[in-house]
Protein backbone atom coordinates (compact mmCIF):
# COMPACT_ATOMS: atom_id res chain seq x y z
CA UNK A 1 0.00 0.00 0.00
CA UNK A 2 1.75 3.04 -1.29
CA UNK A 3 1.80 5.71 1.57
CA UNK A 4 2.73 9.84 0.58
CA UNK A 5 3.50 12.67 2.32
CA UNK A 6 1.42 16.05 1.62
CA UNK A 7 3.90 18.77 2.75
CA UNK A 8 2.14 21.41 4.73
CA UNK A 9 2.90 24.79 3.92
CA UNK A 10 4.42 27.05 6.97
CA UNK A 11 1.53 28.13 9.45
CA UNK A 12 1.15 31.71 9.12
CA UNK A 13 -0.42 34.11 11.16
CA UNK A 14 -3.86 33.29 9.55
CA UNK A 15 -3.82 29.28 10.25
CA UNK A 16 -3.43 30.56 13.99
CA UNK A 17 -5.55 32.77 14.49
CA UNK A 18 -8.36 30.61 12.57
CA UNK A 19 -7.41 27.93 14.95
CA UNK A 20 -7.32 30.37 18.01
CA UNK A 21 -10.66 31.17 16.98
CA UNK A 22 -12.10 27.74 16.82
CA UNK A 23 -10.95 26.45 19.84
CA UNK A 24 -12.47 29.70 21.53
CA UNK A 25 -15.54 28.33 20.28
CA UNK A 26 -15.56 24.40 21.56
CA UNK A 27 -14.56 27.18 25.24
CA UNK A 28 -17.33 28.78 25.32
CA UNK A 29 -19.59 26.20 24.33
CA UNK A 30 -18.43 23.90 26.64
CA UNK A 31 -19.13 21.14 24.16
CA UNK A 32 -17.23 17.52 24.70
CA UNK A 33 -18.71 15.91 21.31
CA UNK A 34 -16.01 15.92 18.40
CA UNK A 35 -18.52 18.33 16.12
CA UNK A 36 -19.46 21.66 17.40
CA UNK A 37 -22.23 22.69 15.02
CA UNK A 38 -22.34 26.43 14.56
CA UNK A 39 -25.04 28.96 13.51
CA UNK A 40 -24.43 28.00 10.13
CA UNK A 41 -26.07 24.52 8.97
CA UNK A 42 -22.87 23.83 6.67
CA UNK A 43 -20.62 25.17 8.53
CA UNK A 44 -19.09 22.71 11.93
CA UNK A 45 -15.96 22.60 13.56
CA UNK A 46 -14.03 19.12 14.40
CA UNK A 47 -11.94 18.18 18.19
CA UNK A 48 -10.42 15.29 18.71
CA UNK A 49 -8.52 15.31 22.02
CA UNK A 50 -6.00 12.21 21.80
CA UNK A 51 -4.89 9.94 18.12
CA UNK A 52 -7.62 7.45 17.13
CA UNK A 53 -7.68 4.34 15.66
CA UNK A 54 -8.14 3.86 11.77
CA UNK A 55 -11.86 4.20 10.95
CA UNK A 56 -13.59 3.56 8.11
CA UNK A 57 -16.48 5.97 7.72
CA UNK A 58 -18.19 7.55 4.80
CA UNK A 59 -17.31 11.00 3.61
CA UNK A 60 -19.84 13.39 2.38
CA UNK A 61 -19.58 15.33 -0.22
CA UNK A 62 -17.32 18.27 1.55
CA UNK A 63 -13.88 19.99 2.38
CA UNK A 64 -12.13 19.38 5.85
CA UNK A 65 -8.88 21.71 6.17
CA UNK A 66 -6.93 20.46 8.64
CA UNK A 67 -5.83 23.79 11.37
CA UNK A 68 -3.45 21.68 14.07
CA UNK A 69 -2.43 17.95 14.41
CA UNK A 70 -2.00 15.50 11.95
CA UNK A 71 -4.11 12.81 10.05
CA UNK A 72 -3.77 10.04 7.88
CA UNK A 73 -6.31 9.15 5.07
CA UNK A 74 -6.65 6.12 3.07
CA UNK A 75 -8.28 6.62 -0.41
CA UNK A 76 -8.52 3.57 -2.59
CA UNK A 77 -4.92 1.79 -1.86
CA UNK A 78 -3.63 5.41 -1.25
CA UNK A 79 -2.52 6.59 2.47
CA UNK A 80 -1.98 10.30 2.39
CA UNK A 81 -0.48 12.10 6.07
CA UNK A 82 -1.29 15.62 6.56
CA UNK A 83 -1.31 18.04 8.66
CA UNK A 84 -2.36 21.86 9.77
CA UNK A 85 -2.65 24.18 6.44
CA UNK A 86 -4.05 21.30 4.07
CA UNK A 87 -7.49 19.84 3.51
CA UNK A 88 -9.49 17.00 2.30
CA UNK A 89 -11.90 16.95 -0.72
CA UNK A 90 -14.86 15.13 -1.85
CA UNK A 91 -16.96 15.45 -4.32
CA UNK A 92 -19.02 12.47 -3.99
CA UNK A 93 -20.23 10.54 -1.50
CA UNK A 94 -16.67 8.24 -0.95
CA UNK A 95 -16.23 5.44 1.65
CA UNK A 96 -12.70 6.24 3.05
CA UNK A 97 -11.16 6.00 6.51
CA UNK A 98 -9.15 7.90 8.17
CA UNK A 99 -6.49 8.31 11.65
CA UNK A 100 -5.78 11.22 13.60
CA UNK A 101 -2.23 10.49 14.34
CA UNK A 102 -1.13 13.74 16.04
CA UNK A 103 -3.13 15.42 18.99
CA UNK A 104 -3.21 15.39 22.44
CA UNK A 105 -5.46 17.40 25.39
CA UNK A 106 -2.94 20.32 25.38
CA UNK A 107 -2.58 20.87 21.69
CA UNK A 108 -5.61 18.82 20.58
CA UNK A 109 -6.20 17.99 16.38
CA UNK A 110 -8.57 21.03 15.32
CA UNK A 111 -10.37 21.21 11.78
CA UNK A 112 -13.09 23.17 10.35
CA UNK A 113 -15.39 21.64 7.55
CA UNK A 114 -17.76 22.49 4.85
CA UNK A 115 -20.46 20.56 3.39
CA UNK A 116 -20.45 20.97 -0.50
CA UNK A 117 -23.81 21.60 -2.36
CA UNK A 118 -23.17 20.41 -6.16
CA UNK A 119 -25.68 22.54 -7.58
CA UNK A 120 -24.66 25.33 -5.69
CA UNK A 121 -21.14 24.99 -7.30
CA UNK A 122 -21.99 24.34 -10.91
CA UNK A 123 -24.48 27.26 -10.52
CA UNK A 124 -21.55 29.33 -9.22
CA UNK A 125 -19.01 28.60 -12.39
CA UNK A 126 -21.98 29.27 -14.81
CA UNK A 127 -23.02 32.31 -13.46
CA UNK A 128 -19.25 33.97 -13.27
CA UNK A 129 -18.21 31.97 -15.86
CA UNK A 130 -15.43 31.39 -14.07
CA UNK A 131 -12.01 29.35 -16.20
CA UNK A 132 -11.20 26.28 -14.93
CA UNK A 133 -7.51 25.33 -14.66
CA UNK A 134 -6.00 22.60 -16.42
CA UNK A 135 -6.64 19.07 -14.94
CA UNK A 136 -3.89 18.19 -12.37
CA UNK A 137 -2.30 14.81 -12.54
CA UNK A 138 -1.87 14.32 -9.06
CA UNK A 139 -5.46 13.65 -7.88
CA UNK A 140 -6.53 11.46 -11.16
CA UNK A 141 -10.34 10.97 -11.16
CA UNK A 142 -10.52 10.23 -7.77
CA UNK A 143 -14.06 11.50 -5.94
CA UNK A 144 -11.76 12.74 -3.12
CA UNK A 145 -8.38 14.05 -2.59
CA UNK A 146 -5.92 15.81 -0.27
CA UNK A 147 -4.20 19.00 -1.11
CA UNK A 148 -2.60 22.09 0.29
CA UNK A 149 -4.81 25.17 1.03
CA UNK A 150 -3.25 28.82 0.15
CA UNK A 151 -3.46 32.45 2.02
CA UNK A 152 -6.33 33.57 0.17
CA UNK A 153 -8.39 30.04 1.23
CA UNK A 154 -7.39 30.49 4.68
CA UNK A 155 -7.75 34.16 4.83
CA UNK A 156 -11.69 33.18 3.10
CA UNK A 157 -12.33 30.76 6.44
CA UNK A 158 -11.25 33.07 8.83
CA UNK A 159 -13.18 35.93 8.20
CA UNK A 160 -15.94 33.47 8.22
CA UNK A 161 -15.27 32.18 11.33
CA UNK A 162 -15.45 35.77 12.36
CA UNK A 163 -18.72 36.42 11.37
CA UNK A 164 -19.74 34.00 13.93
CA UNK A 165 -19.37 36.59 16.24
CA UNK A 166 -22.24 39.19 14.25
CA UNK A 167 -24.88 37.36 14.49
CA UNK A 168 -27.01 40.43 12.54
CA UNK A 169 -24.53 40.14 9.41
CA UNK A 170 -24.35 36.41 9.19
CA UNK A 171 -26.82 35.75 7.29
CA UNK A 172 -26.23 37.85 3.97
CA UNK A 173 -22.20 38.34 4.42
CA UNK A 174 -21.95 34.17 5.17
CA UNK A 175 -23.25 33.55 1.13
CA UNK A 176 -20.65 35.79 -0.21
CA UNK A 177 -18.22 34.65 2.39
CA UNK A 178 -18.99 31.02 1.03
CA UNK A 179 -19.27 31.97 -2.32
CA UNK A 180 -15.61 33.12 -2.70
CA UNK A 181 -14.66 29.69 -0.69
CA UNK A 182 -16.48 27.88 -3.38
CA UNK A 183 -14.34 30.12 -6.23
CA UNK A 184 -11.28 29.27 -4.73
CA UNK A 185 -11.73 25.67 -4.32
CA UNK A 186 -12.88 25.47 -8.35
CA UNK A 187 -9.54 27.59 -9.38
CA UNK A 188 -7.17 26.23 -7.25
CA UNK A 189 -4.90 22.93 -9.05
CA UNK A 190 -7.72 20.53 -8.39
CA UNK A 191 -10.23 22.73 -9.36
CA UNK A 192 -10.69 21.03 -13.08
CA UNK A 193 -11.07 17.54 -11.02
CA UNK A 194 -13.41 18.66 -8.94
CA UNK A 195 -15.57 20.50 -10.92
CA UNK A 196 -15.46 17.42 -13.43
CA UNK A 197 -17.18 15.11 -10.75
CA UNK A 198 -19.25 17.51 -9.41
CA UNK A 199 -20.38 18.56 -13.07
CA UNK A 200 -21.43 14.30 -13.31
CA UNK A 201 -22.97 14.50 -9.76
CA UNK A 202 -25.35 17.78 -11.35
CA UNK A 203 -26.61 16.23 -14.39
CA UNK A 204 -27.95 13.27 -13.05
CA UNK A 205 -26.82 10.77 -15.42
CA UNK A 206 -23.87 7.94 -15.81
CA UNK A 207 -21.82 7.52 -12.54
CA UNK A 208 -23.48 10.42 -10.61
CA UNK A 209 -27.03 8.64 -10.79
CA UNK A 210 -25.53 5.43 -10.26
CA UNK A 211 -24.31 6.12 -7.27
CA UNK A 212 -27.43 7.47 -5.91
CA UNK A 213 -29.32 4.59 -6.90
CA UNK A 214 -27.03 2.35 -4.76
CA UNK A 215 -27.18 4.37 -1.69
CA UNK A 216 -30.71 4.57 -1.80
CA UNK A 217 -31.11 0.57 -2.21
CA UNK A 218 -28.34 -0.79 -0.85
CA UNK A 219 -29.86 -3.66 0.66
CA UNK A 220 -31.28 -4.43 -2.47
CA UNK A 221 -29.74 -6.86 -4.72
CA UNK A 222 -27.51 -5.10 -7.11
CA UNK A 223 -27.44 -6.38 -11.29
CA UNK A 224 -24.72 -4.43 -12.86
CA UNK A 225 -26.45 -4.92 -16.30
CA UNK A 226 -29.89 -3.48 -14.73
CA UNK A 227 -27.73 -0.44 -13.42
CA UNK A 228 -25.97 0.24 -16.44
CA UNK A 229 -29.39 0.35 -18.20
CA UNK A 230 -30.79 2.63 -15.79
CA UNK A 231 -28.10 4.89 -15.63
CA UNK A 232 -27.97 5.21 -19.84
CA UNK A 233 -24.83 3.71 -19.85
CA UNK A 234 -23.23 0.98 -21.11
CA UNK A 235 -22.31 -2.00 -18.93
CA UNK A 236 -18.59 -1.88 -19.41
CA UNK A 237 -18.56 2.00 -19.14
CA UNK A 238 -20.28 2.19 -15.93
CA UNK A 239 -17.72 -0.06 -14.12
CA UNK A 240 -14.84 1.44 -15.70
CA UNK A 241 -15.82 5.26 -14.72
CA UNK A 242 -17.49 4.00 -11.36
CA UNK A 243 -13.89 2.14 -10.59
CA UNK A 244 -12.28 5.80 -11.64
CA UNK A 245 -14.71 8.18 -9.73
CA UNK A 246 -14.86 5.99 -5.96
CA UNK A 247 -11.96 3.32 -6.53
CA UNK A 248 -13.64 0.44 -6.33
CA UNK A 249 -15.98 -1.37 -7.82
CA UNK A 250 -20.24 -0.73 -7.77
CA UNK A 251 -20.39 -3.89 -5.67
CA UNK A 252 -17.69 -3.22 -3.57
CA UNK A 253 -19.18 0.39 -3.17
CA UNK A 254 -22.20 -1.65 -2.34
CA UNK A 255 -20.80 -3.65 0.35
CA UNK A 256 -19.10 -0.18 1.62
CA UNK A 257 -22.26 1.03 1.88
CA UNK A 258 -23.82 -2.23 3.72
CA UNK A 259 -21.18 -2.70 6.42
CA UNK A 260 -21.24 0.94 7.41
CA UNK A 261 -24.93 1.40 8.36
CA UNK A 262 -24.43 -2.45 9.66
CA UNK A 263 -22.05 -1.05 11.91
CA UNK A 264 -23.81 2.43 12.72
CA UNK A 265 -26.62 0.29 13.42
CA UNK A 266 -24.76 -2.03 15.81
CA UNK A 267 -23.74 0.94 17.95
CA UNK A 268 -26.59 2.56 18.68
CA UNK A 269 -28.02 -0.87 20.23
CA UNK A 270 -30.86 -0.85 18.75
CA UNK A 271 -30.57 -4.57 16.91
CA UNK A 272 -29.34 -7.93 16.98
CA UNK A 273 -26.41 -9.24 14.71
CA UNK A 274 -28.45 -11.58 13.03
CA UNK A 275 -31.26 -9.15 12.55
CA UNK A 276 -29.26 -6.41 10.98
CA UNK A 277 -27.16 -8.59 8.51
CA UNK A 278 -30.71 -8.93 6.97
CA UNK A 279 -31.88 -5.20 6.86
CA UNK A 280 -28.61 -4.18 5.06
CA UNK A 281 -29.06 -7.02 2.38
CA UNK A 282 -26.93 -9.68 3.31
CA UNK A 283 -28.24 -13.60 2.48
CA UNK A 284 -26.88 -15.07 6.20
CA UNK A 285 -25.91 -13.91 8.71
CA UNK A 286 -22.55 -16.12 8.55
CA UNK A 287 -21.77 -14.33 5.23
CA UNK A 288 -21.91 -10.72 7.33
CA UNK A 289 -19.75 -11.80 9.44
CA UNK A 290 -16.81 -12.54 7.57
CA UNK A 291 -17.01 -9.81 5.52
CA UNK A 292 -17.54 -7.56 8.99
CA UNK A 293 -14.77 -9.07 10.21
CA UNK A 294 -12.27 -8.40 6.78
CA UNK A 295 -13.43 -5.17 6.71
CA UNK A 296 -13.00 -3.94 10.30
CA UNK A 297 -11.07 -6.12 11.98
CA UNK A 298 -12.98 -7.80 14.51
CA UNK A 299 -16.50 -9.69 14.70
CA UNK A 300 -19.80 -7.36 14.50
CA UNK A 301 -19.83 -7.08 19.04
CA UNK A 302 -16.35 -6.57 19.57
CA UNK A 303 -16.11 -4.19 16.70
CA UNK A 304 -18.81 -1.98 18.41
CA UNK A 305 -18.05 -2.55 22.20
CA UNK A 306 -14.24 -1.25 20.95
CA UNK A 307 -15.72 1.72 19.07
CA UNK A 308 -17.77 2.53 22.46
CA UNK A 309 -14.98 2.14 24.81
CA UNK A 310 -13.07 4.90 22.31
CA UNK A 311 -16.11 7.13 22.59
CA UNK A 312 -16.25 6.90 18.60
CA UNK A 313 -19.29 8.35 17.47
CA UNK A 314 -20.14 7.29 13.41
Amino acid sequence: MPEQETTARPEGRILTELCQRVAAHYQQSGSTEQELLTALPWLRFIRVREPTVFNRGMLEPSMCMLLQGRKKMLIGDNVTEYGPGNYSMAAVDMPVSGQVTQACEEEPYYGVRIDLNSKEIADLIVSLQISLPEKNNDTANAGAWVTHSDEGLQDAFLRLVKLLDSPADLPVLSKLVKQEILYRLVTAPTGATFWKQTLSWTQGKGVGEALAWIKRHFAEPLKIDELAKRVGMSTSSLHHRFKELTVMSPLQYQKQIRLLEARRMLLSGSEDVASIAWQVGYESPSQFNREYRRSFGAAPLQDVQTLRQLGTTL
